[in-house]
């Protein structure tokens, strides 16, 4: 039994000893040391640090996503007062309320995500990337199979 409670109270420390580097290696990156440094900081390989950084910034976002639920169902709640309060009188054709009301809807899209907060679709030359990701494409033809009736340049 003493042996039972002596692993449990080793292990247990050895969490707690890991759970405190990984606030450290965090707080070492908010400093804007690298990955590098904060492994050789902590005597750790750089992967064990890359490990440690992504687990605390996935604890932190996990004890701070209720926070944001309540505070968006607070911000949709008002948003969506004043959103019956407007609309009304843009859909009776008042300029004024119909470009509240477009804003109101542009917050609301913004705070539930609808609306990226950066394009998913770019070009770059010749490049086509989605979500960051390159994609490859050949075009064969660009006519739209308008055979000769091309129109003149």
């Amino acid at each position: 039994m003493v042996e039972k409670e002596h692993h449990h109270q080793k292990r247990t420390r050895k969490r707690n000893n890991m759970t405190a580097r990984r606030y450290r290696v965090l707080d070492a990156h908010f400093g804007g040391a690298s990955e590098r440094q904060i492994a050789v900081q902590e005597s750790i390989s750089p992967a064990l640090a890359h490990s440690d950084l992504k687990a605390a910034l996935e604890m932190l976002a996990q004890k701070h996503m209720g926070i944001a639920d309540e505070v968006r169902a607070v911000q949709m709640e008002r948003y969506s007062k004043l959103l019956m309060t407007w609309w009304p009188l843009a859909l009776a054709g008042d300029l004024e309320a119909t470009d509240r009301v477009l804003r109101i809807l542009s917050h609301i899209n913004q705070i539930n995500g609808v609306i990226p907060d950066k394009p998913m679709i770019t070009l770059q030359q010749n490049n086509v990337n989605i979500n960051s990701a390159p994609v490859t494409f050949h075009i064969e033809s660009a006519n739209d199979d308008l055979g000769d009736n091309l129109p003149e340049a």
